[in-house]
């Protein structure tokens, strides 16, 4: 379950947990032809079982800040919904991808994060078995997951992504960074980092491990890029 909205004179992350949990339950699981579906598809991911840990929410409220810095619903999209499970597995707030017409809301920013402070948690998209794959967005995530078979968390963010919790028994980590070659390489410095820190705490508590990092070779390409350029090739290929 997830946390969600109440009364004022609760505290803010009691709120939240709250807010998070009433959106989640107005979600339902994705389903074919549904705006997630679409977009999914649209981008070449679409997939015969969907992670339980992603939902489809039909009209979700999209929120702007004004100059006084208040938040007002402005609008309402379809949303896909995203999970973020801390290290103990539960809930610790939801990720929120905005849609319009079977792809991302044009809007400023389409994806948000309910809350702040997600601290190593993530969207753990499938069940980690000796091995595991890590990547930064959810979409790329489920490229890595289609091209390669391996189960795969996404960490969100590039800051986050340094802090991503582990699971002891996984003795095989993979990290696809995103080509940042073009933005400060901020994708692959934050995956470096993961991987210097998961070496150095793996020798620390005896661990074996080994940890890879794979960055595609084109500036400004992530592993979904790349995904959907082997269908298309694929497609000319047939």
């Amino acid at each position: 379950p997830v946390p969600g909205s109440t009364a004022a004179s609760e505290p803010s992350a009691e709120r939240m947990k709250k807010l998070a949990q009433r959106i989640w339950g107005e979600a339902r699981p994705i389903t074919e032809g549904d705006e997630v579906d679409r977009d999914l598809a649209g981008r070449g991911l679409r997939m015969h079982t969907v992670p339980r840990v992603l939902r489809f929410h039909p009209a979700l409220g999209y929120y702007e800040k004004d100059a006084s810095g208040k938040s007002t619903e402005v609008a309402e999209y379809p949303a896909m919904l995203a999970c973020i499970q801390g290290p103990d597995g539960h809930a610790v707030t939801l990720h929120r991808t905005y849609l319009k017409d079977g792809e991302k809301a044009p809007v400023p920013d389409a994806r948000k994060v309910l809350s702040a402070g997600i601290n190593g948690a993530a969207v753990r998209l499938f069940e980690p078995t000796e091995e595991l794959a890590i990547t930064e967005g959810i979409e790329t995530a489920l490229a890595v997951h289609l091209s390669t078979g391996k189960p795969v968390w996404a960490g969100i963010s590039a800051g986050n992504l340094e802090k991503l919790w582990l699971p002891d028994d996984v003795r095989s980590v993979c990290i696809y960074a995103d080509n940042d070659a073009d933005a400060e390489f901020s994708g692959q410095v934050s995956a470096y980092v993961l991987a210097q820190r998961v070496v150095r705490e793996s020798v620390k508590r005896g661990l074996k491990r080994s940890v890879q990092v794979f960055v595609p070779n084109r500036a400004g390409a992530d592993w979904a890029d790349i995904w959907l350029a082997r269908l298309a090739n694929d497609k000319k290929a047939a």
